[in-house]
């Protein structure tokens, strides 16, 4: 699934030809529960959500690592991805991403090894360096048996990943002699993640493929994508040249005012369930209530609209960052929401629905 770009003024600072402009859209899914949900419930959503882009024609769906949130379901990417593999056809499954600081390069390569082997090959690994974790860091680096100064090595766990999986070690590296098993014939593809220039620099010196978070809104830097081109070196085992893949919020409705009025009450229910987690027992006025709703939909920065203005967003998103790929965030509390982002923005893209089911499944 894709769109095409059609502004060459936007395109032209990338000397990216117009007419080879076409960008694959795929789907990142955090699985937060909605207010009121349960975790079950939630992971149940993104099941529905993964089939729906499965379906519909995206090229990959990936799934998040949190831990110790409330609010998210997905602390482990490769359990969840082996489900969702096993109900999907096409749509490639990954991890966006595996925190590799929290585990060892060897463990995450053999789980990844035996995931691709299972499923036709169609598995991405996206590695990232935070905890997975905003609060309480120290002691949640203590359960982890992990620490700061693994998180300072994070180039150095990458390539301790890259060898176990490619079985290519620099000479007299001191784990060379180790053999993962299974030893996949195409090992996933390592992507690496980031949303400022630390992480733009990391897969610049590797030569991987740059996973920009743009979907973080303040707490993504543009920059990290400068600072990725201009520092990329190829590796033994990423791309020829820099390769950028962006994630986007993006709320898809009927029309323009609808997906306002979505876009709100999500917002809303979000804000809400925040205070009453933070402020169990105060109430939230009404005015406080607007604006914090007001605040937190700024922060989002989301492409919403009907499904030609975000197919027209997306566009303007891929040409002004630079991108190769999007990776779009549907913006809704359930999972009935978000493939609805999904199924309505399809028509204007070149996706190829896909009707059968996978046996089994439904």
């Amino acid at each position: 699934m894709s769109v095409r770009l059609a502004d060459s003024r936007s395109t032209a600072r990338f000397r990216r030809p117009l007419e080879a402009s076409v960008i694959p859209l795929s789907v990142l899914d955090v699985a937060v529960i909605p207010p009121g949900g349960t975790a079950r419930e939630t992971l149940l959503d993104v099941v529905e959500v993964a089939r729906a882009a499965d379906q519909a024609g995206y090229r990959r769906f990936w799934v998040a690592e949190h831990h110790t949130s409330p609010r998210c379901a997905g602390s482990s990417p490769a359990v969840l991805m082996a489900h969702l593999a096993a109900v999907t056809r096409r749509v490639r499954v990954g991890s966006g991403g595996v925190m590799l600081p929290n585990h060892a390069p060897l463990a995450v390569a053999e789980q990844f090894a035996v995931l691709q082997a299972l499923h036709d090959g169609r598995v991405d690994l996206g590695v990232g360096r935070a905890t997975g974790g905003n609060e309480h860091a120290a002691l949640l680096d203590r359960a982890l048996r992990t620490s700061p100064a693994a998180r300072d090595a994070f180039p150095e766990l990458i390539d301790e990943l890259l060898g176990f999986l490619h079985d290519d070690w620099p000479e007299g590296h001191p784990l060379a002699a180790l053999r993962m098993s299974p030893l996949p014939a195409e090992p996933p593809e390592v992507f690496v993640l980031g949303s400022t220039e630390n992480g733009g620099r990391v897969a610049a010196s590797r030569g991987l493929p740059f996973v920009f978070g743009g979907h973080l809104g303040p707490r993504s830097r543009p920059t990290a994508l400068a600072r990725y081109r201009a520092e990329f070196r190829p590796g033994r085992h990423g791309p020829a040249g820099p390769r950028v893949i962006a994630s986007v919020n993006v709320l898809c409705a009927e029309s323009d005012e609808e997906a306002a009025r979505l876009a709100w009450e999500t917002s809303e229910a979000q804000v809400v369930e925040a205070h009453a987690t933070r402020s169990p027992g105060q109430p939230l006025s009404p005015a406080r209530q607007r604006h914090l709703t007001q605040q937190n939909l700024a922060e989002v920065q989301l492409v919403q609209g009907e499904p030609a203005s975000v197919a027209a967003g997306l566009a303007d998103v891929a040409a002004t960052w630079g991108a190769d790929e999007l990776m779009v965030v549907p913006y809704g509390l359930t999972g009935k929401d978000r493939a609805r982002v999904l199924h309505l923005l399809a028509p204007e893209t070149s996706a190829t629905p896909e009707t059968d089911a996978v046996p089994g499944h439904g």
